[in-house]
């Protein structure tokens, strides 16, 4: 970490005011003295974009605030250094006094309440476990190698500690992916991977059910009315799981132009795999996807099936 230039002073005054401490069950204010070390958390509901500023307890105020001096600040990998020359309005660090003036060694004194700044220790401990289940989550959107099912475990655990339900069922999801593919998350053949994907896709559609506005955020991204990004985690997940699937279906189309003609696929088998997805996308039908319900797409793909054509994912 590096001290706080004035540039990063920007971004503090837009990432404090993220702080998302009620999702972690964080509300419980602790005991703080004067000199202590102190962790302010810039939680977002995805962890990858999580942020953190540290500083030291100037004053304690009788009316549970505290006077901060903060001197390191951390921003969160999506986020952009843009702002004003001081914290703008409307958040945390709002109207904060710039104590030196050293672009190198900036630091920033603001009076914040004791809920919105945990211990050092706890603080940095909570941030190192969500980290950690950043960097599970990003894997599985990567390349997704060495993601066994023993690591969605433990990526859903920690999801589960640190109350993000929607990350929970993001890991969940991509588990279940890598266990239809049967490969213990290692590449196999898409003839292989393909084999159990139709119920696969029927497990994540009643999955998705709970969450519906996160399928209708992913179906924006698919449908190119909102541009890609991680917000939301499980929305990305949705996202990748079809990519995943339209890239292991261009397999077995590169195996024959035809799909009647694929090796160990019928077409009812293929058109199975379809339907699932148009279950996830629609979350059973629950919602329309473009416009549509999942029998038009099912109707619509069983012809390009039985027409000896391949029809699109989407």
């Amino acid at each position: 970490m590096k001290p706080i230039t004035r540039h990063m002073a920007r971004v503090a005054g837009v990432t404090v005011g993220a702080t998302l401490l009620l999702s972690a069950g964080l509300a419980s204010a602790a005991s703080f003295e004067v000199g202590e070390k102190v962790f302010v958390p810039m939680f977002e509901p995805n962890p990858e974009l999580d942020g953190y500023a540290e500083g030291f307890v100037e004053q304690v105020h009788d009316d549970g605030t505290l006077t901060l001096r903060i001197n390191k600040v951390q921003t969160g990998k999506g986020k952009t250094l843009s702002g004003t020359c001081h914290p703008s309005g409307g958040t945390a660090l709002s109207g904060a006094e710039i104590v030196s003036d050293d672009p190198d060694d900036l630091v920033v004194e603001q009076r914040l309440p004791t809920d919105e700044v945990m211990t050092y220790r706890r603080g940095s401990q909570l941030y190192l476990k969500r980290e950690n289940l950043s960097i599970a989550y990003l894997k599985y959107l990567g390349s997704g190698m060495g993601m066994t099912p023993d690591r969605f475990d433990v990526a859903i655990r920690r999801a589960e500690e640190v109350g993000l339900p929607r990350m929970v069922a993001a890991m969940e999801i991509g588990k279940m992916q890598v266990e239809s593919t049967q490969g213990r998350g290692f590449p196999v053949p898409a003839s292989r991977a393909l084999q159990k994907a139709a119920p696969m896709l029927d497990e994540v559609a009643a999955k998705l059910e709970g969450y519906p506005e996160s399928v209708e955020t992913a179906a924006r991204m698919l449908g190119g009315t909102t541009p890609e990004h991680r917000d939301d985690p499980l929305a990305a997940v949705i996202v990748r799981l079809h990519e995943i699937l339209d890239k292991q279906l261009g397999e077995l189309a590169q195996q024959s132009d035809d799909p009647r003609e694929v090796s160990g696929f019928s077409v009812d088998d293929l058109l199975a795999i379809y339907t699932g997805w148009f279950r996830v996308i629609t979350v059973n039908d629950t919602q329309p996807f473009q416009n549509a319900d999942v029998d038009y797409y099912r109707e619509r793909a069983a012809k390009a099936l039985n027409d000896g054509e391949w029809p699109a994912l989407k």
